[in-house]
């Protein structure tokens, strides 16, 4: 299974305010993390980014109808959606992996759903968009229990709206 995280972020590795905002980025990211979709097998986010998508409006999650979205939830939910799939652990997630023949799986947020699969060694590349901003509070990257990866950056990429694209093997 080839895991891969991709997250946009202030250049200071911020991903949300405090309060879980993320209208300090640009809709490039998007766009962006739906170019690199078509390489995927799956998308999978954390329920609160899920959420925060939702109250987007419908556009959004319309682009995702073509890809299945697996979502990390503690409660147990019903999807609204055909494309949504929840789970509720990384064992159900290999489940769901493993019954679906998904190989190629993209990670987008949030902080706590990328330190799970960073720190379970399960991730092969981090792709960082950083955007143009400063925060000096708010969600980082990772978060949760401590814990140390060591990358190795293997390209960097100008993209569109001031957003520098970095991209790492993580050393196992």
């Amino acid at each position: 299974m080839k895991i891969t995280v991709e997250m946009a972020c202030s250049i200071n590795g911020l991903i949300a305010t405090e309060n879980g905002n993320e209208d300090f980025m640009s809709n490039r990211n998007y766009h962006i993390m739906l170019e690199f979709l078509k390489e995927y097998d799956c998308l999978v986010w954390g329920n609160t980014t899920f959420k925060n998508v939702i109250s987007w409006g419908d556009d959004y999650i319309d682009d995702l109808k073509d890809i299945t979205v697996i979502v990390f939830s503690k409660e147990e939910v019903k999807s609204a959606y055909p494309n949504v799939i929840y789970c509720n652990s990384l064992e159900n997630f290999k489940k769901i992996c493993a019954e679906k023949n998904f190989g190629k799986i993209f990670v987008s947020g949030g902080a706590h759903i990328n330190t799970l699969f960073l720190k379970n060694d399960m991730v092969e590349d981090i792709i960082i968009n950083y955007n143009p901003y400063v925060l000096n509070k708010g969600i980082n990257l990772f978060e949760g229990d401590y814990f140390e990866k060591e990358l190795m950056l293997y390209d960097v990429k100008k993209e569109q709206e001031g957003i520098v694209q970095l991209w790492y093997k993580v050393k196992q």
